[in-house]
């Protein structure tokens, strides 16, 4: 719809213009009559065109009204058709991509078998693993019979599961001395694995923290076997190996070490910095029996993976087995050379 844009000019003159312009109309047509002495037609004519031009001028100013009012409603009717066009867009996009009440129901369906799906064998996972660590337990304390209350295993501590192989080893191998990369559950359960096997070896356990010393010992006190356990206290210092630096148990804990026969790493904690255990094989790999066994623990952790791949690729001399367990762990030892 087109509508004129109306003009201004007589469209704004006040309403009350008008009749007085009628007014003064009458008045000068009345003293002009009077003064030229007029005829009477004449002067009839002139008072007539008064009212005449007033009505025009009135006409008018009605006429431009209702064009403002036309050009007003055409531009509401082309904004409500340009957001009529909008909306239809949005509707016409809609649906294209909306689904029918059908296949809502069955994406619905599907994404709800899913997280059931997910969640039952996330269940079931974790049962069964619950169950091995039972398992493990229950075998530990029939290897090695228990009299006292023990720490809690898993979480920080080592799981049944990893303790059980370590207890495998240590009857296997029968190791003189034992040293462990950190204090705590193991430690305990490394001592009474060498009571009850009986064999003639000895646990040395590095422990970075002095408070964790006391209560490693107090621990071993309890359980009868401080006699087969020495918890050094090692506080972290830096070392440098291959121009990276470490955070790692001081010298003067390990110095001394030789011939390991099993080498337990579990310590540092991994938030000291990226491949914390890394210096265990630079440092101590020279002072490991030829026979000399390494276990890495958590391996299900990606900074003890990329530390395992670092061993091997700077020691070709070293294999590795993983080993299955809650939180994975790896066995290292020398490859026997071929004659």
């Amino acid at each position: 719809m087109t509508v004129t844009k109306p003009t201004t000019g007589l469209a704004r003159v006040p309403a009350w213009i008008i009749p007085a312009l009628v007014a003064g109309w009458t008045v000068a047509t009345a003293v002009f009559a009077w003064r030229t002495q007029t005829p009477l037609g004449t002067t009839v004519v002139l008072l007539a065109m008064g009212p005449l031009l007033a009505g025009l001028l009135a006409a008018h100013r009605k006429q431009v009204a209702v064009l403002r009012r036309l050009d007003h409603q055409s531009r509401t009717i082309a904004a409500a058709a340009r957001e009529l066009h909008e909306v239809r867009g949005r509707l016409d996009s809609l649906a294209t991509r909306a689904l029918s009440t059908e296949q809502f129901g069955k994406a619905m369906g599907e994404t709800a078998t899913n997280v059931i799906n997910r969640t039952r064998k996330g269940v079931a996972a974790d049962l069964l693993m619950t169950y091995r660590q039972l398992e493990a337990l229950h075998n530990l304390y029939a290897i090695a019979p228990v009299e006292r209350p023990l720490p809690q295993t898993r979480g920080w501590a080592s799981s049944p599961d990893l303790l059980l192989f370590l207890a495998d080893l240590v009857a296997r191998t029968q190791p003189s001395l034992i040293v462990e990369c950190g204090s705590g559950t193991s430690t305990v359960w490394l001592a009474m694995l060498l009571r009850q096997f009986e064999i003639k070896g000895r646990v040395v356990a590095l422990e970075h923290q002095a408070a964790y010393v006391d209560k490693a010992k107090a621990m071993l006190e309890r359980h009868g076997v401080a006699d087969l356990v020495e918890v050094r206290y090692a506080p972290l210092t830096q070392v440098e190996l291959d121009g990276r630096t470490f955070q790692w148990y001081a010298s003067d804990g390990w110095s001394d070490l030789d011939a390991i026969e099993l080498l337990f790493v579990d310590g540092p904690p991994g938030d000291l910095g990226p491949h914390a255990r890394f210096p265990a094989l630079p440092l101590l790999g020279d002072r490991l029996h030829p026979d000399g066994l390494v276990v890495l623990d958590d391996m299900i952790r990606t900074d003890e993976q990329e530390v395992l791949a670092a061993w091997l690729e700077a020691y070709p001399s070293y294999s590795a087995e993983q080993i299955r367990l809650e939180k994975n762990a790896a066995l290292l030892r020398r490859d026997v050379p071929r004659m």
